[in-house]
């Protein structure tokens, strides 16, 4: 199902009427549901660490190199996620936060494999990997979409592109939206939204994007076995 049948679905149940087209047109209703079909996606991106979404990164490791640049299509880390060393059988040990970044810099702690940090764009490192350990972690693509060639983006730009996600939640989320923005009564076709929602994450095997602040392994004290 492309873009452009999501809208036409919507328009249907919105004014009973057939669209041809959605980034084609100039109607001011074709307009309009660009913005709102554009704030659904990224907002349904964001709600759950869909697998759909889910990549795998392997930084390679030469030694000397902390600070590795991040996926071009990086969004963000999924909550679960911890970065992986593939000589020991623990993980690197998330920074809380800057601060104790910088306490980890000027009084590092013997812990195996070590920790890591996210900022500027790059994944850092503390200590440095060794030659072909080759760290690697998960994270969530900000690519939501797909064109008619196969090719991924983050946004829809053109009637034939497909979403990575559910499409009958995206079109149930630009009702609601577009009732919301016209000053319509729209709790009822939200709730429809977001029970269809809750039911797919649901069968997703990945995890709600609300963090813990859980400590991990290295924390805990358990021994690092060398692989």
């Amino acid at each position: 199902m492309t873009v452009l049948d999501c809208f036409k679905q919507a328009s249907r149940r919105l004014l009973a009427q057939d669209q041809n087209s959605l980034f084609t047109g100039s109607d001011p209703f074709q307009i309009k549901m660009q913005t709102i079909i554009t704030e659904a996606a990224l907002d349904l991106a964001q709600h759950h660490d869909w697998m759909a979404l889910t990549k795998q990164c392997t930084l390679t490791s030469d030694g000397s190199t902390a600070d590795f640049p991040l996926p071009s299509d990086y969004d963000r880390m999924l909550v679960k996620s911890d970065v992986h060393s593939s000589i020991w059988s623990i993980n690197y040990q998330a920074a809380r936060d800057l601060d104790e970044w910088t306490q980890l810099q000027r009084f590092m702690p013997s812990t195996i494999p070590g920790y890591w940090i996210i900022y500027g764009g790059q994944m850092h490192l503390m200590p440095i990997p060794r030659v072909d350990e080759n760290p690697c972690f998960w994270y969530i693509s900000g690519n939501l979409v797909k064109d008619e060639n196969g090719l991924l983006k983050p946004l829809f730009t053109t009637d034939s592109d497909t979403f990575l996600l559910d499409e009958q939640l995206l079109t149930l989320a630009i009702i609601w939206r577009w009732k919301q923005a016209e000053g319509l009564d729209y709790q009822e076709d939200m709730q429809n939204y977001e029970i269809r929602l809750s039911q797919i994450a649901a069968k997703d095997h990945g995890s709600l994007p609300i963090r813990s602040g859980r400590n991990g392994v290295n924390r805990l004290g358990i021994w690092a076995i060398v692989r």
